[in-house]
């Protein structure tokens, strides 16, 4: 009887553990993007859905250059340009990460800097040096735990030297590997690398949390006008603010813990099944003890509680073992996986109110037909 119940609480135990993880994992990241920051990326919604969405050619370097000279709220921008999938080669060894043309105001935008080595100056973005700068899964898998400083890698076809590596940022907002990154000066990669003249996006940091909402509705109409969209045009550009950003977060993790809740619901039920069965299985074999029962003054309300009980007892009994099943089935999730758990006593509490409700319905009806039974025909058979 309890097997079922076991496997239930023990799936049940894991998904709650997971989706308190992804709470703090969509704290963290909307952190990560920053409260007082904005993030305008070319192309609108309809553009951005597409395949083509990293050939939208609606945005430009005089776009960052706007925001940041006619928005007062604006402290910085960080204008980019990016590859997804490039390969990268040193020697005799290969990756393959994203490669992004960024501006020196990349650090104090995004609050990221070098753990090692420089960052990309004013002078190498004009002098559209080939200068990079690498993350740190592009270290290990190339240097291992040697240096990578001053060596030379090839991105493509072209050679750059390496002249600072990133700190450990870990997984992005949209679950990307932030570590797995190329980066080289915005102009070198217009220019030398890409040979193009518009931009994939530009991070906007604030002055204060306060003017974020106010900030997007400004960017917004002062693109409209550069752009030239008239009343009724869609915006050929997307402004992410940090709420956008939870919304996505929680989207994409919200549909992940649906899932695991409906694989955890159809294992209670199927515990569920498997109780009430045995249960009335153990009412035929025990027509003779509760013909006894009865013939010495037992109630059918005593009948009831006492087969309620048993069913309850049963599968609480078996709802704890889940529940430390489902613990350390988290925990090992989280070690092999890298996937968030969180176990709390919101964890137990579930755990032990939906195995007692599994043997409370699942010990009703068998729980009445004992009751009904009759002690002279019990105790007959």
């Amino acid at each position: 009887m309890m097997i079922g119940v076991v496997i239930g609480i023990t799936a049940l135990t894991m998904v709650v553990a997971a989706a308190l993880g992804a709470q703090e994992r969509i704290i963290e990241r909307v952190k990560q993007f920053g409260y007082d920051t904005l993030m305008v990326h070319a192309g609108g919604e309809v553009e951005r859905g597409g395949a083509a969405t990293g050939e939208v050619t609606t945005l430009k370097i005089d776009d960052a250059e706007a925001i940041m000279l006619e928005v007062n709220s604006v402290v910085e921008v960080a204008p980019f340009n990016r590859r997804g999938r490039s390969d990268v080669v040193y020697r005799d060894k290969s990756a393959s990460a994203s490669l992004f043309g960024i501006t020196p105001g990349w650090t104090a935008v995004w609050n990221w800097h070098v753990s090692a080595g420089d960052f990309i100056t004013g002078r190498e973005m004009e002098q559209m040096d080939r200068v990079c700068v690498i993350g740190t899964t592009v270290q290990r898998e190339l240097f291992g735990d040697a240096d990578p400083i001053g060596e030379v890698i090839r991105v493509g076809n072209v050679p750059f030297e390496i002249i600072g590596v990133m700190e450990s940022r870990g997984v992005s907002a949209g679950g990307g590997d932030m570590d797995n990154r190329v980066f080289i000066p915005l102009s070198t990669f217009m220019r030398r690398v890409a040979n193009v003249d518009h931009i994939y996006g530009i991070r906007v940091l604030l002055g204060s949390v306060r003017n974020v909402d106010a900030a997007a509705l400004e960017i917004s109409a002062l693109l409209r006008e550069r752009h030239n969209l008239s009343p009724g045009v869609p915006d050929d550009f997307t402004v992410r603010t940090p709420d956008d950003v939870q919304a996505m977060v929680e989207g994409m993790l919200g549909t992940f813990n649906l899932l695991l809740i409906l694989v955890a619901g159809i294992s209670l039920l199927t515990g569920g099944i498997v109780v009430a069965n045995i249960m009335l299985i153990s009412v035929n074999e025990r027509r003779r003890e509760i013909g006894l029962r009865k013939a010495v003054g037992a109630r059918k309300k005593d009948i009831t509680t006492q087969f309620l009980m048993e069913a309850a007892a049963v599968t609480i009994t078996g709802g704890l073992i889940g529940i430390v099943l489902g613990a350390a089935g988290a925990l090992l999730l989280e070690t092999v996986t890298e996937t968030p758990a969180t176990i709390s006593w919101i964890s137990v509490a579930v755990g032990v109110v939906f195995s007692a409700l599994v043997g409370i319905l699942a010990g009703l009806q068998p729980a009445k037909r004992a009751a009904l039974l009759q002690p002279v025909d019990s105790l007959r058979s």
